[in-house]
């Protein structure tokens, strides 16, 4: 209990912490209560292509052409191994699935608030994790996979599972890799694992990923060869690069007028300077004990590096909220408020209201662009001053540790 009453300490007096904890409660249940409602009420495009790839995987239908049968209009863009995966989406009724998914999103949402908080030693997780799960809910990343019935949650959910070591040894590296079978940005964290220097879990990540396309070969070879031979090689199949949900760094570029060979040149160039800064800062985390602060600049380096990351890729910003209670960051925590408060708002809508936005309107819009490169920024500053000790060292007790860094 007394580290979650250093987590609540900012309150002041037990009183007001009693009653902030009876408010968080009661605005979580509201906000499940409203996405498990909505669910009920919206069309999730996303969900309804998953369910329609099972079912056309069952079925033996195609999944790429034509001949693919959408109930949304929209084609399947994952891999034929994804599809197989969806299968059981088929046999549940549309709104049915909607309502599992959702309840689904939110358990998962509060486990990996769960995991982190425990890994950052805060008393209660269980019940630190339930405070926290209404404004993680709010954000607008997760509202979006909500919005669209999308799979994020669920991979991050994998990919936590593996950074934080919620699995048993040996099968470290396989939620990685089973979640890269889906989405190929959760391959990404293979840096975290290089940080932490666990080879081993690198070697499983990439050995299940491989057999996942190889099953999909195996079951479905045409399309198979379609996939990694054409769709795979398409960046644009999630949107162009201007689209204003798109906040990797492809977005301002291209919604700031570059375009052809001098965009892709600016891109490498960066994503570039995005990983390998990245993978010190991880470096020096991981030394030091902060395995949850580690994870979290990767993440977010994975999705400012991608050559397309629109908003509801970026549920990973959950891992910022978990460190808000955590003492030992008490000195964060208005640096991190603040990128927590452009997450909730999503300024990105400014740019869907206007043709042609001003200036001031492209910056805005891309704000949580520019909220995750300064995260990035102010993480490498503070794992500059990180001791290089040994791996898995204790995390350090609340030291100022953003000082000077805003």
């Amino acid at each position: 209990m007394r580290r979650m009453r250093e987590g609540l300490g900012f309150l002041g007096a037990p009183s007001a912490q009693r009653l902030y904890c009876a408010a968080a409660v009661l605005f979580t249940v509201w906000v499940s209560a409203t996405l498990i409602v909505q669910s009920v009420t919206l069309f999730q495009l996303d969900l309804s292509v998953f369910r329609d790839a099972g079912s056309a995987f069952s079925r033996h239908l195609p999944l790429y052409s034509e001949d693919f049968p959408t109930s949304s209009g929209f084609r399947f863009i994952y891999p034929p191994f994804a599809a197989a995966l969806f299968v059981p989406m088929s046999w549940l009724a549309p709104a049915l699935l909607q309502i599992v998914w959702a309840v689904l999103n939110i358990a998962l949402v509060w486990w990996v608030l769960r995991i982190c908080l425990a890994r950052l030693k805060v008393d209660r997780p269980d019940f630190s994790a339930v405070l926290l799960l209404g404004p993680a809910l709010m954000l607008e990343p997760v509202q979006s996979n909500f919005e669209f019935g999308q799979i994020n949650i669920v991979l991050m959910a994998l990919v936590v599972a593996d950074c934080l070591r919620a699995v048993p040894r040996a099968l470290r590296g396989a939620a990685i890799g089973l979640a890269a079978s889906v989405k190929l940005t959760p391959a990404g964290f293979a840096l975290f694992l290089l940080a932490r220097r666990d080879f081993r879990a690198i070697t499983t990540a990439i050995a299940v990923f491989l057999a996942t396309v190889a099953a999909g070969f195996w079951l479905r070879p045409q399309d198979s060869k379609w996939f990694w031979v054409s769709e795979f090689f398409r960046d644009d199949r999630a949107g162009n690069h201007e689209f204003s949900r798109n906040q990797a760094i492809t977005g301002p570029l291209a919604r700031f007028g570059l375009e052809g060979t001098i965009k892709d040149i600016v891109w490498l160039v960066a994503a570039i300077t995005v990983a390998v800064v990245t993978f010190w800062a991880a470096r020096r985390f991981v030394r030091n004990g902060e395995h949850v602060v580690a994870m979290g600049v990767v993440a977010l380096a994975i999705l400012l590096a991608a050559p397309i990351a629109v908003t509801h890729h970026w549920v990973y910003c959950v891992i910022l909220v978990p460190l808000v209670m955590a003492p030992q960051y008490r000195s964060w925590r208005p640096f991190l408020a603040s990128a927590i408060a452009v997450f909730i708002i999503g300024p990105h809508e400014i740019l869907e209201s206007t043709a042609s936005p001003a200036i001031w309107q492209q910056i805005v819009g891309s704000a949580q662009f520019f909220t995750a490169a300064a995260v990035l920024i102010a993480a490498a500053l503070v794992a500059r001053r990180r001791p290089t000790g040994r791996d898995d060292a204790t995390p350090p007790s609340a030291e100022p540790v953003l000082a000077g860094v805003h």
